[in-house]
Parts: C-alpha cells; sequence; structure tokens
C-alpha cells in the first residue's frame, strides 16, 4: 500500500516552504505531488526523486486537486494544502485506517491548532452519512484513489474557490461519492496542525451567500432555494450581522447565486444532486 501527499500551492519557485509543513517529519520518507498553480516566468522544479511537480496555469482549488487525482501514483493519497503542518507519523495513522476500513474510498481525520484545540466539533468515529459530511475539510481527506478514479468522482469546477461559487467545495465532491453509494468513514485522531483565524461575520459576506444560495439549488431545487435565502436573510438579522437596510443588497447576491446556477443548469453543464 503506498502513500502520497497531494498538495496545491500557487505561485511557488523554490521548495522551501515544505520545511514547515513537514516540521515534525522527515521529508525524504515521503512521496510529494505538488501542484503549483502559477504563471508561465514563475516555475517550480524539484530535483528531489520522491518531490513531483507540475506546474498548472488554470485557477480554482477544484482544478489543482483534479490533476493531483489524476497524477498521482500512492494508493492512498492525502490532500494538502501549503499553511498546514502535519504531527508527528502521520501516515502511520492513515494507513492503519484504511487497513481497517478496507471498503473506505475516503477517511476524514481532525486539524487541531498548535494548542492542539479542534477547529470544530468533529462527529463521532464511524461511517459518515450526509450531515456529518458537512464536517468533512479538505486538510484532514485522505482517499483510496482507485475507488474514486473507477467511479469517475472529481472535484466539481463550479464549486471551487476561484470558480462561479467560491466554496462547497468538499461537500459536493463528498455527495458526489455518497450518491454513488461510495463509503467514507471518520477517524477521531488529529493528524494536521492549522492555526486558521476565521470570524463569524463571514457567514453574512457577499461570497457566502452567493455560493449558499446556489448550494442549496442544487441539493433541494429552485424553490427550497428562495426559501433558504428569505430565512437565512432573516436570520442575519436577528443574529445582527445584517441590518434591515442591507437586506435588498443581500437578497440580490443571494438570488444571483440561485439564478447562476439555473443557468449552468440550462445550458447542461451542471447536474443537480437531489
Amino acid at each position: 500500500m503506498t502513500f502520497e501527499i497531494l498538495l496545491s500551492t500557487m505561485y511557488r519557485t523554490d521548495l522551501g516552504f515544505l520545511d514547515t509543513i513537514f516540521k515534525y517529519n522527515p521529508l525524504s520518507n515521503y512521496n510529494v505531488l505538488i501542484i503549483n498553480q502559477t504563471e508561465p516566468n514563475k516555475l517550480l522544479k524539484s530535483k528531489d526523486p520522491n518531490i513531483r511537480v507540475f506546474n498548472s496555469f488554470e485557477r480554482g482549488t477544484s482544478a489543482s486537486r483534479n490533476l493531483a487525482i489524476k497524477n498521482a501514483k500512492g494508493d492512498i493519497c492525502l490532500f494538502a494544502d501549503d499553511d498546514t503542518t502535519f504531527k508527528p507519523n502521520f501516515n502511520q495513522i492513515i494507513i492503519s485506517a484504511f487497513k481497517q476500513y478496507t471498503e473506505a474510498y475516503l477517511l476524514s481525520f481532525e486539524t487541531v491548532s498548535q494548542e492542539g484545540i479542534p477547529h470544530l466539533e468533529y462527529p463521532k468515529k464511524g461511517l459518515h452519512n450526509k450531515k456529518t459530511l458537512k464536517t468533512v475539510h479538505m486538510t484532514g481527506m485522505a482517499i483510496r484513489r482507485e475507488k474514486l478514479v473507477a467511479a469517475n468522482i472529481f472535484f466539481n469546477a463550479y464549486f471551487s474557490l476561484g470558480g462561479l461559487f467560491s466554496g462547497g467545495t468538499e461537500y459536493i465532491f463528498l455527495r458526489d461519492a455518497y450518491a454513488k453509494n461510495l463509503k467514507a468513514y471518520h477517524i477521531s485522531k488529529a493528524i494536521v496542525e492549522h492555526d486558521e483565524v476565521s470570524s463569524g461575520k463571514a457567514i453574512a459576506c457577499d461570497r457566502v451567500l452567493h455560493t449558499n444560495s446556489a448550494r442549496i439549488n442544487h441539493f433541494h431545487g429552485s424553490i427550497k432555494s428562495r426559501l433558504y435565502l428569505f430565512k437565512y436573510l432573516f436570520f442575519l438579522i436577528r443574529k445582527k450581522m445584517i441590518t434591515f437596510s442591507e437586506i435588498k443588497q443581500k437578497y440580490c447576491v443571494g438570488l444571483k447565486g440561485i439564478t447562476d446556477y439555473e443557468d449552468l443548469l440550462k445550458k447542461g453543464l451542471i447536474k443537480r444532486q437531489l
């Protein structure tokens, strides 16, 4: 069972950034595939036999992850970002878990801060369902690559940072696999450190409202997405995250997410996952 790390980054010209990622682990012991989204005059190269580099001129997190899946060589692959640090012996935890869950296409693990504080309230160890799949983050996703490729499961280019809807990347991907009866499990062990700074007000920003309205449409249809939009706006008002004077502008943002998604449907560029 071979293991490979699929690492996404942007505009890198040297491999120095790997030092922080592998602070607790010897880099020479790992096979790493780096997808570097960049420009022709800013290429990343590697002379290390265990580090492969693909310089890509596409944009979007989904494009990066899909390129990694298609070019990976490992049986078991771990998605990684360039602002994380792997916990000691993380690979042993992952490989051991896949040996236990032989039917799994994906295992989710936990991410903590440097102080060991979990990023969110994770589900209990065991089989994922539609609800618990919402807790899965890219930095804790390990896959059995052959199962995904055989089922033709890849990341949706429209729901992606850098895409039309800048979010929902993991959940859309996971639900596509769920619809094909592929099994995913959560493992209650931390493998990654990531000191992420977030703000509760982010849920009221235009980007999130636009994306969430489209996501609800994707899973529940046009009518429910419009009902969601009204309910969500009143929720934001109750929580004092927006004012009454902002309702019209926020409504227009959410409605655009709905109509942008429906335009894709009409053109046959996306298929609703009800």
